[in-house]
């Protein structure tokens, strides 16, 4: 299925977690980091673990804590046996914090194990090493972006100017067609309420060649994925000009003139890539 919408849900509440599993959220991310206390790690791990088990018609990625701390390796150790469809590692800075990861991710799971590893790149120092990262680990399956924390470390205030992280979103698309990875995922919007707001953010981010988002409340869901999704024109007009161009080819031509468009080689990847995309998403 296609990841459009990734929905954060703090691993220590169930009745959360149940409702985000209801929801239309193409991936759901059990979060072991920001919202849940030091003294609640150990109880959060247990009810993710536990989750995990239980099995869910969606995917679940586990956002774990960061290598830098005392939590990451026993939220490795308890949700790794578990087989959680991957890990979502923040605070990711450099090549070594991924291949930690996934040197323990393959001695828990096997080597043979299909978890996917993505990196959320939220700082300077993370930005600047998004191709080391990405190149990684075989494991590495999307960049993620994080402004908020990155915005921090740059000691600048988030205030809903896209101008402000057109450098970091660059880079990452960039480097994920650099490295054959899809599109990467976009930051949180963090006003909940301000469906104009998400909205300008969230095209600002797939004009730029992200292909989802992250999400901080069910809220936000709908207008993400319609946002991520091809609408119907667009659809019709994909599915033409790969008919028109499949029949031109048959007829020994490279390029042609189609309702005032040059239809070619490029063209036509574009066109592919949507009908892709309505695929995954069906």
């Amino acid at each position: 299925m296609g990841e459009r919408s990734f929905l954060f849900v703090p691993g220590i509440d169930e009745k959360k977690i149940a409702k985000a599993m209801q929801s239309s959220a193409d991936v759901i991310v059990l979060d072991l980091e920001d919202s849940v206390i030091p003294a609640q790690k150990e109880m959060a791990r247990a009810t993710v673990s536990r989750i995990i088990t239980e099995g869910s018609n969606k995917p679940m990625l586990v956002r774990i804590n960061s290598v830098s701390t005392p939590w990451a390796l026993l939220d490795l150790l308890a949700v790794i046996p578990q087989k959680p469809y991957g890990i979502m590692l923040p605070k990711s800075e450099k090549a070594s914090d991924v291949e930690k990861v996934s040197w323990i991710s393959e001695q828990l799971g096997g080597a043979d194990s299909e978890l996917r590893i993505y990196p959320l790149i939220e700082s300077a120092a993370g930005v600047e090493r998004a191709l080391e990262i990405a190149q990684a680990s075989r494991r590495i399956h999307r960049l993620v972006f994080g402004a908020l924390d990155y915005l921090l470390d740059l000691g600048l205030d988030y205030n809903s100017d896209p101008s402000l992280l057109a450098y970091p979103r660059a880079r990452l698309v960039g480097i994920s067609a650099m490295t054959g990875l899809e599109g990467p995922v976009d930051t949180v919007f963090p006003l909940i309420n301000d469906e104009e707001g998400l909205q300008r953010d969230t095209l600002e981010a797939k004009t730029m060649g992200f292909t989802g988002k992250l999400i901080i409340h069910p809220l936000q869901i709908e207008i993400v994925n319609g946002l991520f999704t091809p609408s119907s024109t667009q659809i019709e007009e994909a599915r033409q000009i790969v008919e028109v161009y499949k029949e031109a080819q048959l007829a020994g031509k490279g390029a042609i003139q189609w309702k005032g468009k040059m239809l070619d080689e490029p063209v036509l990847k574009r066109a592919q890539r949507v009908l892709e995309q309505v695929f995954k998403n069906a």
